[in-house]
């Protein structure tokens, strides 16, 4: 039996492996096909034959809001292998762990997993995530950043009330150095996970801060820009350069709950119940 093949008719031992070693899977709330797929890495903590339980996703401190009977796509990553499976959210518990009492979601154990296509990690026959475009600048001089940073904020909160908000980029630009665009593969409780192609690494080995324009339209009307430092890089087999972002609000402060606030509220808007869907009535 080809080794692919029995890793994918292994899959719930894999689950069981992750749980061992407290490791992560990906959960999403799918997006229309016009809205681009946040992918969360959350740890496994529980595998039963019913259900799994992992830990409710966080950013910046706020807890993702993550309703009960959610639809959700899962992701199982070993090595250069990659799952995907659809769930539902059963319930909330808080769960008790080895290292303490954390918040959770039980979701309903998949009835198969099907592996990825090889040329796109985030397809299969059944489902296809979006990963969100991402324009990454080396950032010249931080305090630069502020005055945009308050002006988008600004015209976000006013177009809730007024309509249309209009982008001060071009207005306000900070200092900026050379960029490249990136495609996010995972947000966590503090940053992001990004995948730069290998034409493009260079600028990663720039020292100093760098800025971020993610877009979450329709429900962020404008991009939302963010300062952030380079964690750590991995390179994998195609030369393509896995990096972490640790975002930075240290000049600004009040920056961080609004981001926060945006990417919860684009979560929750994405499990509004749409137009002709039966849960709507």
């Amino acid at each position: 039996m080809p080794a692919r093949r029995s890793r994918t008719e292994r899959w719930r031992e894999s689950l069981n492996n992750l749980v061992d070693r407290n490791g992560p899977i990906e959960i999403t709330v799918p997006g229309n096909g016009e809205s681009p797929d946040l992918i969360w890495r959350v740890r496994l903590l529980e595998v039963t034959d019913e259900y799994l339980v992992v830990e409710q996703p966080t950013t910046l401190h706020h807890q993702i809001p993550v309703h009960d009977a959610s639809d959700l796509i899962g992701g199982i990553a070993i090595g250069q292998n990659r799952w995907m499976f659809r769930t539902r959210v059963i319930d909330h518990l808080d769960f008790r762990a080895m290292f303490g009492t954390v918040a959770a979601l039980r979701l309903a154990m998949p009835h198969t997993v099907e592996r990825c296509q090889r040329r796109n990690f985030y397809r299969t026959s059944t489902a296809t995530l979006s990963l969100p475009p991402v324009k990454i600048w080396k950032l010249k001089d931080p305090d630069s950043a502020i005055p945009l940073e308050v002006a988008t904020k600004a015209a976000i909160l006013d177009s809730q009330g007024s309509g249309p908000a209009n982008d001060p980029f071009d207005l306000i630009k900070p200092d900026l150095g050379s960029s490249l665009v990136a495609s996010m593969l995972n947000i966590g409780g503090g940053g992001v996970g990004m995948l730069v192609s290998s034409a493009d690494t260079g600028i990663l080995n720039q020292h100093g801060p760098f800025w971020l324009r993610l877009e979450l339209q329709p429900s962020v009307p404008i991009p939302l820009s963010l300062t952030a430092r380079l964690a750590h890089t991995r390179v994998d087999s195609s030369g393509d350069v896995h990096a972490g972002f640790a975002f930075d609000f240290v000049r600004n402060r009040e920056y961080e709950p609004f981001i926060a606030e945006q990417i919860c509220r684009y979560v929750a808007d994405l499990q509004k119940p749409k137009s002709g869907d039966k849960r709507a009535a």
